[in-house]
């Protein structure tokens, strides 16, 4: 009889936990996405104040392009340590993002949509919607 109940109650459980991934699994899609939203964003404002101390120090933009800039930001000790990922930044310094883990259409407007922008996935070379945290980067 034991052994029954202990059965039953484990099945119970098993199945209250399968429920709550199965309806509530978005919530948690959504806190991740969010999280990697904050992370990046904080990034992208270390790599733009590194970028502000540059050129008031040499009165010019560094050279180079992406990898090469953030190098040479590092080398020159604006960044402490250079973030992770494949970052682009413009030529003139006013956009700065970087592709996200697993990043598709939805995901990105999605992202969009909880940082309080519309929900699309504008291209990251969009002059309008330049604005937007995350854009689309071509392929």
């Amino acid at each position: 009889m034991y052994h029954l109940i202990v059965g039953a109650i484990s099945v119970a459980i098993f199945a209250a936990l399968t429920s709550l991934i199965w309806f509530g699994g978005h919530q948690w899609t959504d806190a991740k996405l969010r999280a990697e939203l904050v992370a990046v964003s904080q990034q992208e404002q270390q790599i733009g104040g590194a970028l502000m101390l540059y050129q008031q120090d040499n009165v010019r933009a560094p050279n180079g392009e992406n990898a090469a800039l953030l190098d040479q930001l590092h080398s020159g000790g604006y960044l402490k340590d250079v973030p992770p990922g494949a970052w682009f930044i413009s030529s003139d310094g006013t956009r700065i993002g970087k592709p996200l883990d697993g990043q598709t259409p939805e995901s990105c407007a999605k992202l969009n949509a909880l940082a309080g922008f519309d929900a699309v996935c504008p291209p990251c070379d969009s002059e309008t919607d330049k604005a937007a945290p995350i854009c689309q980067q071509p392929l």
